[in-house]
């Protein structure tokens, strides 16, 4: 059947993420936050992460995107490294308002668990972020 040969099939992967940030900067605020990364490559992804918390000023909120390289795309070991850039979105009731800045971070993640493997990071982006992540997936 031609309209069967001309049809394509695809699957686009998406990895579900929660997380917890420090971020010390201006307004220091802790926050808790939920992502997707969609992997373009065994190397490549492209994610995003909306966080919310309290900060010094009250409400605190961030909006993320990113571009993550993995150097252990293959999980040789059993801490997988990995780091980032992008932009970020911030906002701090009571505070300067909304602010953008580039965002660069490093991070691992570690051996999956029942499908879900725990990592941290260390970035900057509106001040030092660190940050302790789960991620579903393999």
């Amino acid at each position: 059947n031609a309209s069967n040969a001309q049809q394509q099939q695809f699957a686009i992967t998406y990895v579900p993420s929660v997380r917890f940030d420090l971020i010390a900067g201006s307004v220091t605020a802790a926050q808790l936050g939920a992502g997707l990364m969609m992997p373009i490559s065994n190397y490549f992804a492209l994610g995003g992460t909306l966080g919310a918390g309290i900060s010094e000023t009250g409400f605190s909120g961030r909006g993320d995107l990113y571009t993550r390289f993995s150097l252990d795309p293959y999980h040789q070991y059993s801490w997988e490294p990995y780091f980032g850039v992008g932009g970020t979105v911030r906002l701090d009731s009571g505070g300067p308002g909304a602010r953008s800045y580039l965002l660069g971070f490093i991070g691992f993640n570690g051996p999956s668990t029942g499908g879900i493997a725990p990592g941290f990071e260390l970035g900057v982006g509106g001040g030092i972020r660190l940050g302790v992540t789960l991620r579903w997936g393999k």
